[in-house]
C-alpha cells in the first residue's frame, strides 16, 4: 500500500513552517494573504502540494485518476482530519477519482481561479535513486503522455492562471510560459489567463 500521511514527517514540517509568498508555488499561483482561490490540482498523486496549499487557505479540488493512488490519498485525507489542528486545511480539500482531462472538457463545475499539473517527472539519468515513496508511486503510475492535452483544457477554463511543475533540468513540457519561477530542483511554468 502507497504511504500517505500528512501528519507526520517533511509535509507536517513544512505545513508547520509555512512562509505565504515566500513559498516559490505560492508566488507561482499568485496567492496573497486573505484573497481566497479556489485551485484544482489535476494530477494530485501524493497531495503534498494540495495539502501546502489548502494550508495556505486555497480552496482545493484534488483529481486523481489512480485507483490504488486515490484510495491511499483519501486513507491519508482521512486519518489527518482526525487531527484537530489539521482538520480546517483538510475540510479545504475535495478528493475527486476521475481523469481531470474529461472533467475539465465534459463537466458543468465552477470555474477555478487556478489549475495546478504536476505530471511525472521523467526518470532521473542521475544514479542517485528517488525516495521511497516516488518509486512506489512511479511503478504504480504509468508516465504522464498526455501533459499537453492537459495544459490546453486547463489553458480553457481557469480563471487567473495555469501552474505547471517541471524537473529544472527540463524544458518547459509546454512552450511559452508567461512565467517561470525556479527552485534547485524544480521549476513552475505559469501561463496566465488572457483576457479577450
Amino acid at each position: 500500500m502507497l504511504p500517505i500521511d500528512f501528519t507526520c514527517g517533511k509535509i507536517r514540517y513544512r505545513q508547520e513552517h509555512l512562509h505565504g509568498r515566500n513559498e516559490l508555488i505560492a508566488k507561482a499561483i499568485g496567492w496573497k494573504k486573505n484573497l481566497s482561490l479556489r485551485v484544482f490540482d489535476t494530477t494530485a498523486g501524493l497531495g503534498r502540494e494540495a495539502f501546502l496549499l489548502a494550508a495556505l487557505g486555497c480552496e482545493v479540488v484534488l483529481f486523481e485518476r489512480h485507483a490504488v493512488v486515490a484510495k491511499a490519498l483519501r486513507n491519508g485525507l482521512a486519518h489527518a482530519k482526525n487531527e484537530p489542528a489539521l482538520t480546517p486545511i483538510i475540510n479545504r480539500m475535495t478528493l475527486l477519482e476521475t481523469c481531470a482531462i474529461a472533467y475539465l472538457k465534459n463537466a458543468s463545475f465552477q470555474a477555478p481561479d487556478i489549475i495546478y499539473c504536476d505530471p511525472m517527472f521523467p526518470p532521473r539519468s542521475k544514479s542517485a535513486a528517488v525516495k521511497k515513496e516516488m518509486q512506489l508511486l512511479q511503478s504504480l503510475v504509468s508516465p504522464d503522455v498526455d501533459t499537453t492535452e492537459l495544459v490546453t483544457a486547463a489553458r480553457a477554463v481557469a480563471q487567473k492562471r495555469v501552474v505547471v511543475k517541471r524537473a529544472a533540468r527540463c524544458a518547459p513540457l509546454v512552450a511559452n510560459p508567461d512565467l517561470t519561477y525556479r527552485g534547485r530542483s524544480h521549476c513552475f511554468d505559469v501561463y496566465c489567463r488572457v483576457i479577450s
